[in-house]
């Protein structure tokens, strides 16, 4: 058990490290249709290192923005990159997060689980889905949205 616990958490080290390490530019060069598929892949490993507990983080305004990828819709627990778009400030785990965030409106924005209303993450009321795998999300459009959705 042990043992597997300690390769776990190395495997998440390694990912998160490769994740966040500054990579040459030809190396991040993809087209628009390889984006979404590589950035699955990489998804698809990604662990979010919870440093900091969600519900103590929890205030008025829900969950900090800045420790969630809004790629992924997973609090991170850890300040991510900060991606200024329109005026607005997104966040990603990531140089491909940071690109796909600046590329793809989709991933901007989010349903309201209460109301259907299309949600910019940057203006939303972010909560811990319940029994949401791996710090999983959801986007409100507003606090009493999210109440409406808790009860």
């Amino acid at each position: 058990m042990r043992k597997n616990l300690f390769y776990s958490a190395a495997l998440a080290a390694v990912v998160l490290a490769s994740c966040s390490s500054e990579k040459a530019p030809e190396t991040q060069a993809t087209t628009a249709a390889e984006a979404p598929a590589n950035h699955e892949a990489h998804m698809a490993s990604m662990q979010p290192q919870q440093q900091a507990s969600p519900a103590d983080l929890m205030t008025e305004e829900g969950l900090p923005k800045d420790l969630v990828c809004m790629v992924n819709n997973a609090f991170m627990g850890k300040e991510q990159f900060p991606v200024a778009f329109e005026d607005k400030m997104y966040y990603g785990c990531c140089e491909m997060c940071v690109n796909t965030i600046k590329n793809q409106r989709e991933v901007r924005y989010a349903k309201d689980p209460v109301t259907g209303q299309e949600v910019d993450k940057s203006q939303a009321f972010i909560a811990l889905k319940p029994g949401g795998a791996n710090g999983e999300v959801l986007y409100f459009a507003s606090e009493e949205s999210f109440r409406k959705y808790a009860q």
